[in-house]
């Protein structure tokens, strides 16, 4: 995939307003960034005391900052000990094409331990790509090759942000290359390409039918 830019910035993250709020005085630990030290409860070095968001160094985004708002306050006034899984949060820029990740790649599956099996197809292999004139991109889907479960999708396509959904959804349910496979997804769409990467793990897709089942 080739992208054409005018100028590119290099975004390096983001820097934790915390230097002012006197945490340190409360016994609160920070790191030597500045984030705020917490368990995954999102409970910090001071028992009772939590923080949710950005300055707690985990995934900087406005998505997960509100779903550890809720689990900081759901853990602080009803003693649970909620957390969140960060391998079922997906991500994705908004570059054209898009780009969007859910779950393990295929290095950090295999530190994971996992016996990896991986496959990728391009959009030039999805109907509904090939209908707009816009086949632009590959979808890489990493699952563990014992039990095929799903470990990871990457996507690169015009639409990918709104294509991971359907994989998070995968993660997050422990579905196997098969369950996908068994699923029937409408047509023609760009998030057929999540069906067809599973179907590669046992057919050659150049020798395939977009409709075959």
């Amino acid at each position: 995939v080739r992208c054409e830019a005018e100028e590119i910035l290099v975004a390096t993250g983001v820097v934790p307003n915390t230097s002012d709020l006197g945490l340190e005085t409360a016994g609160v630990e920070l790191t030597e960034r500045g984030y705020v030290k917490t368990d995954m409860n999102l409970e910090t070095t001071v028992p009772g005391v939590w923080a949710a968001g950005d300055v707690t160094s985990r995934m900087a985004l406005e998505t997960v900052a509100a779903k550890e708002g809720a689990i900081a306050a759901t853990n602080a006034l009803k003693g649970e000990k909620r957390s969140i899984n960060f391998d079922w949060v997906p991500h994705a820029v908004f570059t054209n094409p898009q780009v969007a990740s859910v779950g393990l790649t295929e290095a950090e599956a295999v530190r994971r331990g996992h016996a990896c099996d991986c496959r990728v197809i391009t959009m030039e292999r999805v109907p509904k790509a090939l209908t707009v004139g816009d086949t632009r991109g590959v979808l890489k889907m990493v699952a563990d090759a014992k039990t095929k479960r799903v470990l990871g999708v990457h996507i690169v396509s015009p639409i990918a942000a709104d294509m991971i959904h359907a994989a998070a959804y995968a993660l997050r349910g422990g579905l196997t290359v098969e369950d996908i496979i068994d699923t029937v997804h409408t047509f023609p769409t760009f998030s057929e390409a999540i069906k067809f990467a599973a179907e590669s793990f046992h057919h050659d897709m150049n020798k395939m039918s977009c409709c075959i089942e």
